[in-house]
């Protein structure tokens, strides 16, 4: 079976045209894929990423719930008094403090360990992998697209938008994974 000269996708003989990246095939000859190149594992199904998504949110939680309680331990030990009249703006302040813990958790965790190994823990317990749409390791700067788009993907509530690209992508792809040019595959 005969591959694309510029990105390495196998392509049918006949093909004109390479389905990945559009390139201009004219006549094709089997040859053997570019070097360093890799043809990427068998793409995750969405049971395993929602798996691996859960795992990984219970993990950051907890350990956000922990980081936020010794961090505003104090707060929570202040005398009634002090809150007289600020209740409502404490309230919302622990909220916005447990927030930002947990984005900053959220941002660190996902991108060093995709960035580093392809999996997070959730992941590597539901057996898949990200890896660039070539097949090669995933790296910190798409791991950190990846994470920062996870705002978006997880729109308008509990992944919504995620989960109907992922269905609806030929690739099973979420917006992170498009604009970070990666792929979740079996591991």
């Amino acid at each position: 079976m005969p591959y694309c000269p510029k990105c390495g996708t196998e392509v049918p003989a006949d093909a004109k045209f390479c389905t990945n990246c559009g390139t201009a095939l004219g006549a094709v000859t089997p040859t053997a894929p570019p070097s360093g190149y890799a043809p990427p594992a068998p793409l995750a199904d969405l049971g395993s990423r929602i798996v691996a998504g859960l795992i990984d949110y219970i993990i950051i939680g907890i350990i956000a719930a922990i980081l936020f309680f010794v961090a505003f331990a104090p707060l929570i030990a202040a005398p009634m008094w002090m809150m007289d009249g600020w209740g409502a703006a404490w309230g919302w302040g622990w909220f916005g403090g447990m927030f930002g813990i947990q984005f900053l958790l959220w941002l660190i965790y996902f991108t060093y360990f995709e960035g580093t190994s392809g999996q997070t823990l959730g992941k590597k317990f539901a057996h898949v992998k990200v890896v660039k749409d070539d097949g090669s390791s995933c790296d910190f700067g798409s791991a950190l697209v990846r994470s920062i788009l996870r705002i978006i993907d997880s729109l308008p509530a509990i992944y919504i938008l995620g989960i109907i690209l992922i269905a609806a992508t030929d690739k099973r792809q979420r917006l992170g994974d498009m604009l970070a040019k990666t792929i979740v595959v079996k591991a």
